[in-house]
């Protein structure tokens, strides 16, 4: 009876420890110019609902028109939504990798995000989002989120 209550314990811990991980952000991120305009983008996103009229506006204002702005929206939040989060908030952010196109006037950014979903822990999604340099500013455009795997729709 107490090595079953022993490794229900066990098996608790190591869940609570894969939900609390926060994986580390890029460290010497190049070009430095796309880094401080995503850092910029996801600082000013925290604690807004991305699917409310409420901040449309002021996030709308972030995109170089309307169409770039409708397509992140289109992306983001059915990736969102099939991992189910209810509120479509984003409480913190992490900037993984830069991969910039042979251009260098576009370039992939992985993201891992939190929502404020599931107090205290949260629910978690990683995707890469598309970022463009038109007339020396770097623009947000759409994202591209892998099929939610079960860990990520029930956590």
């Amino acid at each position: 009876m107490h090595i079953k209550k022993g490794l229900s314990g066990i098996l608790a811990l190591v869940f609570l420890a894969g939900c609390l991980h926060k994986p580390t952000g890029l460290e010497n991120p190049k070009p430095k110019d796309l880094y401080l305009a995503v850092v910029s983008f996801y600082d000013f996103l925290l604690y807004k609902d991305l699917d409310s009229f409420a901040d449309k506006l002021e996030i709308q204002a972030r995109f170089q028109n309307q169409e770039h702005f409708y397509n992140f929206l289109d992306t983001i939040l059915p990736a969102m939504w099939e991992r189910n989060f209810e509120r479509n908030r984003i409480i913190d952010y992490r900037i993984l990798q830069i991969r910039t196109e042979p251009d260098k006037d576009q370039a992939w950014v992985k993201i891992w995000i939190l929502s404020d979903d599931i107090l205290p822990f949260g629910k978690v999604m990683t995707f890469e989002h598309h970022w463009y340099l038109y007339h020396f500013v770097w623009y947000p455009a759409e994202i591209k989120a892998p099929k939610a795997t079960w860990w990520e729709k029930y956590r």
